[in-house]
């Protein structure tokens, strides 16, 4: 049987180019090394072969073969490629229309039977096939492969039909994917049949026992949790590769209440790829997740300086003792946190109060971020610390950051990486450390980012990235929600898909508008405050504004589906604003996390939590405070499901993934 090195070469041309290919059985003879190589050898002795191909009738093309000869071949092309097992030399490729009107053939039996002679040799001898959808060996591909035949010293006969066991493999063009069901009841194991059906450029659908031409990869898309898996052959997995045509596919739901939907999908790579895809629906609402631990970012008194982290179970309420505190750096000003899926804690430090350079708005070279290992405590140090880049010209101010679903770190700073020439948004590699250059920086044509002037960050399931503040244009200030598009991660000069402008339509006012974050919908939500009179004084009123999901449509200039004035977030300090930063204020500052907004109240050293689905006057489902709590100035709040009592990973054998999260929020927030 020919390598499928040779089934590639055919394919790359026609058959009539193996020859130049090389490898069994065609292999040349070569020079040894040092050697001045041994002569050609003489010329294969040929014969005349009768070849008889049959077509199988257009009516029996989704009928399952031995082996797979396409119901529309129009043509083929074979050509001799070895004899015994060895190379041969003289022999052409030969042409044979099958088309029912071409010379040679003719109906029998509801098939079509086309004859022609071509070159063989005595022996064992092995013929290269191509198949073709169009006449004279053009067209679509539908088909390559070898087939074999014993050939006698005075010629002899070869038959090519779809009934022999020959080594054709289909050249896929387009495929076919249905579940059934297709949907099923959170909560309850189910198994879905997979029909995976693939078909060649002429539309006939790819049969029989030899393997495709490049394999299918069969994968589940949108399964965070690995609550599905692909099964066929004794196989199973979130990804299979299918060879050949298999009817044994099947999708297991282990039945856990936290999964999503998913999708199905198969693509076939090559130079005319092919994809198909087919939803799995879950049915009924899914349960909150659940939450493992809290963490809270503690400017204290200082604005950040020896500021501290406490950590929280997640059953924590009303006066509750951290699970454990971590004491941050004292020289440099914390500003922001984020946990990854692993628990990895990121805490942004600033250099100065500002962070950046007042006079051309450039970010400290000194910011940095730091890196703690799950469950550090107490003055244990960081195990990582990303610092900015000399050589990319690379600075960071991470006054917002945010981890995206592949364990990227995304914040704001400065590069020249991707063309940019001064402020962006970084994009690190997981795990980078040092002074590191980001993978990609982005910013948009105008209005443009520039410090102090964002006051929230986020990323969205797909990527789509989500910056509130003030960027600058050639006309001032333009304050705003502004969207970039996964795509323009490396983009300098982007265009923003979306802004949510902060005036009096869309209840923001710039000066009291703090963080921005999504829930797992993309429904977006936007932290503010509202002054309000009380009593012969002016109060603060702690709110989130929320509107509708979408990382696109340009100018959305209105009001918000709904406005959650949250109970007890609340202060009489008439400026709203915290004397504890000389930023913009961090009152309040929410995180998301499944269907529970949780805030970060600086005022009134608490961390509450919320409902997200609800409007008007929000009653807390939890209020940590107290002065066992540790709270001190809370300044941004993130939660993950990874509890906070468990050790990161088993203390024996290979580590196992963390339990499943999302974390909902980009940490930290100020103005």
């Amino acid at each position: 049987m020919a390598s499928r090195g040779l089934r590639r070469c055919a394919i790359a041309a026609t058959v009539a180019v193996l020859t130049a290919c090389g490898g069994s059985p065609n292999t040349p003879n070569g020079s040894l090394i040092g050697s001045p190589g041994s002569p050609a050898p003489p010329p294969t002795r040929l014969v005349n072969v009768h070849l008889t191909v049959t077509i199988p009738a257009g009516s029996n093309r989704h009928v399952l073969h031995p082996d797979y000869l396409s119901a529309d071949t129009q043509s083929l092309a074979i050509l001799l490629a070895s004899v015994n097992g060895q190379g041969v030399s003289g022999a052409n490729a030969a042409t044979v229309d099958t088309a029912p009107a071409s010379p040679h053939c003719h109906a029998q039996a509801g098939k079509i039977v086309c004859t022609a002679t071509i070159a063989g040799a005595a022996g064992n001898d092995v013929f290269t096939v191509t198949t073709y959808a169009g006449l004279n060996a053009t067209g679509a591909v539908l088909s390559v492969g070898t087939v074999s035949a014993a050939i006698g010293k005075d010629g002899g006969g070869l038959g090519i039909s779809d009934s022999l066991s020959l080594s054709l493999a289909g050249v896929i063009a387009s495929l076919e994917l249905t579940l059934s069901p297709k949907e099923g009841r959170r909560g309850q194991p189910v198994t879905s049949a997979v029909t995976l059906t693939a078909f060649d450029a002429a539309g006939a659908r790819i049969v029989g026992g030899s393997d495709f031409q490049s394999p299918i990869s069969l994968s589940v898309q949108g399964d965070p949790v690995g609550s599905f898996r692909l099964h066929s052959a004794g196989r199973s997995g979130p990804s299979l590769s299918i060879a050949k045509p298999v009817s044994d596919i099947t999708l297991a739901y282990d039945g856990n209440k936290q999964a999503s939907s998913v999708t199905v999908a198969a693509a076939v790579s090559g130079s005319q790829p092919a994809s198909a895809n087919a939803p799995f629906a879950l049915r009924g609402q899914r349960p909150p997740p659940p939450v493992g631990t809290i963490y809270a970012l503690n400017a204290g008194t200082n604005g950040g300086l020896a500021a501290t982290v406490t950590e929280y179970d997640g059953h924590a309420n009303g006066d509750a003792a951290p699970i454990r505190t971590l004491q941050l750096n004292s020289k440099l000003y914390a500003r922001s946190i984020n946990v990854d899926a692993a628990g990895n804690l990121y805490v942004g430090y600033l250099d100065s109060s500002l962070g950046f350079s007042p006079s051309n708005g450039a970010p400290d070279a000194k910011n940095l971020v730091a890196v703690y290992a799950p469950r550090a405590s107490g003055n244990d140090r960081p195990t990582a610390t990303l610092a900015g880049d000399p050589k990319t010209h690379t600075a960071l101010f991470p006054l917002y950051a945010s981890v995206d679903a592949a364990g990227r770190f995304v914040t704001y700073g400065a590069t020249a990486v991707d063309g940019n020439s001064g402020d962006a948004v970084l994009t690190y590699a997981a795990g980078s450390s040092g002074p590191a250059a980001p993978l990609h920086g982005w910013d948009f044509a105008t209005p443009s980012i520039a410090y102090a002037g964002p006051t929230g960050l986020s990323l969205d399931a797909a990527g789509n990235f989500y910056v509130a503040g003030a960027l600058k244009s050639a006309l001032g200030s333009t304050y705003g929600l502004f969207v970039a598009a996964a795509a323009d991660i490396g983009n300098p000069s982007a265009n923003p898909a979306r802004t949510i402008p902060w005036d009096p339509t869309t209840q923001l006012t710039p000066g009291q508008t703090t963080n921005v974050a999504l829930d797992s919908s993309g429904e977006v939500f936007i932290a503010n405050s509202l002054l309000q009179e009380h009593g012969s004084s002016v109060a603060c009123q702690g709110r989130a504004n929320v509107y509708a999901a979408g990382a696109t449509g340009g100018i959305t200039d209105v009001p918000p589906l709904r406005v959650a004035v949250m109970q007890g977030v609340f202060t009489r300090n008439s400026a709203c604003a915290s004397p504890r930063s000389s930023l913009a204020p961090f009152f309040p500052t929410l995180a998301l996390y499944g269907p529970t907004v949780f805030v970060a109240d600086d005022f009134n050293n608490a961390i509450a939590a919320y409902p997200s689905n609800r409007g008007g006057i929000v009653i807390p489902t939890l209020h940590i405070a107290g002065s066992a709590t540790g709270l001190n100035a809370p300044i941004a709040v993130v939660v993950s499901s990874l509890s906070g009592h468990a050790p990161a990973w088993p203390v024996a054998g290979r580590p196992q993934a963390p339990v499943s999260t999302r974390i909902l929020s980009p940490a930290p927030h100020h103005p």
